[in-house]
């Protein structure tokens, strides 16, 4: 068995690999207001914390039984908790009604049109 510290850097790399598990399954935090414009739209994106938390937390519970230490999943559930956070916070900062015309706001493209 790893001695204390091992676990905790372990636990640590499990739980921003969770971290990143978050943005398979949902948008960039800074990306956000380009999302949600609807309440569609929103409770959309919310459907992405469930399958985010629960890879996060299932990568951390193997890790934990594995180590025999419960650092792993939770600095999972803590780093769960954060991203939930982050997001909810980018939604009250970013997202725009519909009725604010941003909805229809139409974004040029990142890369210049063939000639």
């Amino acid at each position: 068995m790893p001695q204390l510290n091992e676990t905790i850097l372990i636990g640590v790399f499990v739980a921003v690999e969770g971290a990143h598990a978050f943005s398979a399954f949902m948008p960039s935090y800074f990306t956000i207001g380009a999302f949600v414009k609807t309440p569609e739209d929103l409770a959309h994106l919310r459907k992405g914390y469930a399958p985010a938390t629960v890879f996060n937390l299932a990568l951390g519970g193997i890790t934990s039984a594995l180590l025999k230490s419960i650092w792993p999943v939770g600095l999972s559930a803590l780093v769960s908790f954060l991203m939930i956070s982050a997001y909810e916070k980018a939604i009250r900062q970013n997202a725009l009604p519909a009725s604010s015309g941003e909805a229809q706001r139409i974004y040029p493209p990142a890369l210049p049109a063939k000639a």
